[in-house]
């Protein structure tokens, strides 16, 4: 069959397309081209934007599927683009929903519960809520779909390292490391459903069923927070410790700030011949899954990563003699032991202005140089420093990230990968030549980029093609260099271990 997922490169989206393949469909992805992934040849890959439905017709306008998976509709407006898009030149559309669509509610949910063509929908509102836009973008595909439509709601996805929210790594972690959890007062069961089994689902509902309508996506059974930590921690052998929190002072885990009930049933499901197995026979392999990752350097993380995603001959070849130019230039030397950093005044993520040496005054500091959320290797090594940003804060330090992209960039990484620390934006890379980083990249490896969808300059706002070399540095409170790395090699960097164990050493 001819298949189209708009979304896909993350989380169960990318197990659903590894399926698809190996059913030998022919199998096309749409994405905005920010986030890489691991088909390498065996899909057809498009970048739009899809709320754009001037850039979504001519993408699709006189394109036929079998079957389009939708993982990015979040509301009404986005389903009216679809249905124009598409009109009937599909056979089928499978629509990921959540269960946010339903009220919450102490008894057992069933997809009767909420009604779409029953609900009313609102296209001039500026700003839909999650659950509202879901519920909107349903009822606009059921009333006025001419093509047949599913709506998959989605239960609470929990999985292990391929989890970008590390959600459920955040309660394994604080079980394993006998941290206490902060809980609401009144506990709210929700139901779960791991990653795969929603991949397997979203296979199956697609492309190996005819059914239409709502349908609901959930392993058996429910847990508290509370329930959810017990078991993991009977995986670890070990016992939860628990706090009651506010939502007002951030003292809640994550699951902790969705206080809805949520008891899922998947009888239909099971109906149609999809048997979703209990939610505790998938805990143990996920809590593996997670301690295994703490155990993996930041080394290895990289070399997993180059390993599963081989570049072409050309730009193999392209990217060693980038280097070697790098290098017989001498770029990118960076600052030495015992240096001054200099002081900087850079926004972050929303605008705010930060300052080195205000930041100085409280502890030392990590500075992180990265290239941008189009690197994925910069990604890995944000997202290594964020599972051990607690024991950073412990030793009286921070973190601040720095690259050249723009504010709404910058937003989007610290959103995206949920992080904690300072994320600004180096306008034209100033502060980075001030820390001798600067460099720029030459047009054959512009070209390459290019044909790899990575448009620079719509990150970082000018057309300079300017980057830093990744580089990581730990300031002390007097704002000398204690210790550092740089390297022209975007694949070598320094350990976030290492990082703590001298920030530490600092205390």
């Amino acid at each position: 069959m001819k298949i189209l997922v708009l979304g896909g490169t993350t989380f169960f989206g990318r197990r659903l397309v590894h399926l698809l393949l190996s059913d030998g469909h022919d199998v096309t992805i749409a994405t905005r081209g920010q986030t890489p992934d691991n088909f390498g040849d065996a899909v057809n890959r498009i970048k739009v934007d899809r709320t754009n439905q001037d850039a979504m017709m001519e993408a699709f306008g006189n394109c036929y599927y079998d079957v389009v998976y939708d993982q990015i509709c979040f509301n009404p407006k986005d389903a009216k683009i679809a249905l124009q898009v598409f009109g009937n030149r599909i056979k089928r559309y499978v629509l990921t929903s959540s269960m946010a669509v339903y009220n919450s509610k102490d008894a057992e949910i069933t997809e009767d519960d909420f009604i779409p063509e029953q609900y009313g929908y609102d296209l001039d509102v500026q700003k839909y809520d999650y659950a509202e836009g879901k519920r909107q973008a349903e009822a606009y595909f059921f009333r006025n779909a001419v093509f047949p439509v599913v709506a998959v709601r989605v239960a609470m996805v929990v999985s292990g390292t391929d989890d970008y929210t590390g959600r459920f790594d955040y309660y394994v972690k604080h079980v394993a490391e006998h941290k206490s959890i902060g809980v609401l007062e009144v506990e709210h069961p929700i139901t779960y459903v791991t990653a795969w089994d929603a991949a397997e689902f979203l296979h199956f509902i697609g492309a190996k069923s005819e059914f239409v309508g709502p349908i609901n996506a959930a392993n058996c059974g429910y847990f508290s927070i509370q329930e959810l930590c017990y078991e993991i921690g009977d995986c670890l052998h070990t016992t939860p410790l628990f706090h009651v929190g506010r939502h007002e002072e951030q003292t809640l885990s994550p699951y902790a700030m969705f206080p809805y009930t949520w008891k899922i049933l998947n009888a239909r499901a099971a109906s149609l011949g999809f048997e979703f197995p209990p939610i505790q026979k998938s805990i143990s392999l996920m809590v593996q899954d997670c301690v295994s990752k703490w155990e993996r350097s930041l080394k290895d993380e990289l070399d997993a990563f180059q390993t599963q995603n081989q570049m072409s001959p050309d730009a193999a070849t392209a990217f060693a003699r980038l280097i070697q130019d790098l290098r017989d230039q001498g770029a990118g030397k960076g600052l030495h032991t015992g240096d001054k950093a200099p002081d900087f005044t850079l926004e972050d993520a929303s605008g705010k202005p930060v300052t080195l040496s205000e930041e100085l005054t409280k502890g030392p500091v990590i500075i992180v140089f990265y290239r941008g959320e189009w690197c994925p290797y910069c990604n890995l090594q944000l997202k290594a420093y964020e599972r051990i940003m607690n024991e950073i804060k412990a030793a009286g330090a921070q973190l601040i990230a720095i690259s050249p992209q723009t504010p709404d960039h910058s937003l989007s990484m610290k959103e995206k990968h949920e992080l904690s620390f300072f994320v600004l934006s180096d306008t034209n890379n100033k502060t980075a030549e001030n820390y001798n980083l600067k460099y720029r990249l030459p047009d054959f490896m512009q070209a390459i980029q290019k044909r790899s969808g990575i448009e620079l300059h719509q990150y970082n706002g000018d057309h300079t093609f300017e980057l830093p070399v990744t580089a990581t540095y730990i300031i002390d409170k007097k704002g000398t260099v204690i210790a550092g790395a740089s390297d022209v090699n975007h694949r070598t960097r320094m350990e976030p271990s290492e990082a703590l164990k001298i920030v530490r050493s600092l205390q």
